[in-house]
């Protein structure tokens, strides 16, 4: 542990209990304490677990391609407001040294390993224009209710000195979570139990495999002999199996001695099933479709586009709407939430189908009336052609706006 994370532990430790009997203060380190598998977890652990690896990659990475933008209300209907300065910063880059999509994808990894995202504001005092967004590791900031019932939230610095900040200033976007609690419940801590025994099966399978797929077991011999001398026989005989692998030879056991397997086959432990069913285990926790982890034994989804719904109505849509209300309310001030401003994710892009789906999908709205032709090649990233902006409806799939006239001179007999 270095300095500056020594500093930080102190700070974030500081007006915690900490006692044998009441170690609740330990859990700003992150971890949980001895599992059922005697394996201790933190929220690094879920990272190092390849299918919640994968899980927390592919919700993290999915949300920081959607385009964030920031949409202003007119007459008209919505249109975005790429003048105001708010928009550059959630669309392009928020800060110096990150993108829009690495913004994006650092929130979310931090509110799917622990249940909150902090991300501090700064702006200038002199006019409250917001420079950048800068987002910080979950325990540079702590929250506190003050006497007046107000919450404060006290970010560490670099330098390891704590400041009071306003919501605004740090914005909060706050996980899945009970009544009561200021922050989001980190999975780890939730299914520890879980996570451990998908690191205990894994490690298992290490050590198993690590030993050449030997299964463990005890030396049987009928010499008597002391505690010293079974020490020495235990470590000679490890070391001899070791030789051996290495050098590809056959052991060969002396006299009577004989050695006996205790433990249990895998076949029998069903330890493949039981891999297997911790990757299941993982999804039901981050809530991710099976086959999206790579495990395609009840993939059922017909298209594309219906997979990516499912994924998006029950995965991405609760991250989408947290991050989308954090930003309206931290970065938007109640008279221009009220005047129609707002934040939203672009979801189209995501479920975009095949080319048949979108050729079905376009013609039923340019038959419709709903849809202009330049509005489809915009879709298709093509470019624009000069009067292909009119919208046409069934009727002989005349412009709309000659509609009114078209019928009137039908009922005149006009020409």
């Amino acid at each position: 542990m270095n300095i500056f994370q020594r500093a930080l532990l102190r700070m974030a430790l500081k007006g915690a209990d900490l006692s044998l009997a009441d170690p609740k203060g330990w859990q700003v380190m992150g971890g949980v304490g001895p599992t059922w598998a005697k394996v201790n977890v933190g929220d690094g652990t879920q990272l190092q677990i390849s299918t919640a690896f994968s899980a927390i990659r592919l919700i993290a990475e999915t949300v920081g391609t959607l385009p964030l933008r920031l949409y202003r209300t007119t007459a008209n209907g919505r249109e975005r407001a790429v003048n105001d300065h708010r928009y550059a910063l959630v669309h392009d880059q928020p800060c110096d040294y990150l993108t829009a999509p690495e913004w994006k994808e650092s929130m979310v990894v931090s509110i799917a390993t622990m249940g909150q995202a902090y991300n501090p504001v700064t702006r200038f005092e002199s006019t409250g224009r917001i420079i950048s967004i800068q987002p910080v590791h979950k325990s540079r900031v702590q929250p506190e209710i003050g006497t007046d019932g107000r919450v404060i939230y006290w970010l560490t610095d670099r330098n390891g000195q704590r400041i009071a900040k306003r919501r605004e200033d740090v914005l909060p976007i706050r996980g899945f979570g009970g009544v009561g609690t200021l922050e989001g419940y980190a999975p780890h801590q939730l299914h520890g139990n879980s996570m451990a025994l998908t690191v205990a099966l894994e490690k298992y399978a290490a050590e198993f495999f690590g030993s050449g797929g030997r299964p463990q077991g005890i030396l049987k011999t009928k010499a008597e002999f002391g505690e010293k001398t079974r020490d020495q026989i235990r470590a000679g005989f490890a070391k001899y199996l070791q030789d051996s692998r290495d050098s590809g030879e056959l052991p060969v056991l002396d006299g009577e001695t004989e050695y006996q397997a205790i433990s249990t086959p895998n076949n029998e432990a069903q330890f493949i099933e039981a891999r297997k069913f911790q990757i299941a285990e993982t999804a039901r926790i981050y809530r991710v479709p099976l086959h999206m982890l790579m495990e395609m034994d009840k993939a059922s989804y017909a298209n594309t586009e219906q997979a990516n719904k499912h994924f998006l109505d029950y995965t991405l849509l609760s991250y989408l709407v947290r991050i989308e209300s954090a930003l309206n309310s931290c970065l938007l001030t109640a008279a221009e939430r009220a005047a129609g401003m707002y934040f939203e994710f672009d979801v189209n892009g995501l479920l975009r189908g095949d080319s048949s789906q979108r050729g079905d999908f376009y013609l039923k709205l340019r038959q419709a009336g709903a849809m202009s032709q330049n509005e489809i090649r915009q879709r298709e990233n093509m470019d624009t052609r000069a009067g292909a902006d009119d919208l046409h409806v069934p009727l002989n799939m005349a412009p709309s706006d000659l509609l009114g006239e078209i019928l009137t001179r039908n009922k005149t007999g006009g020409t």
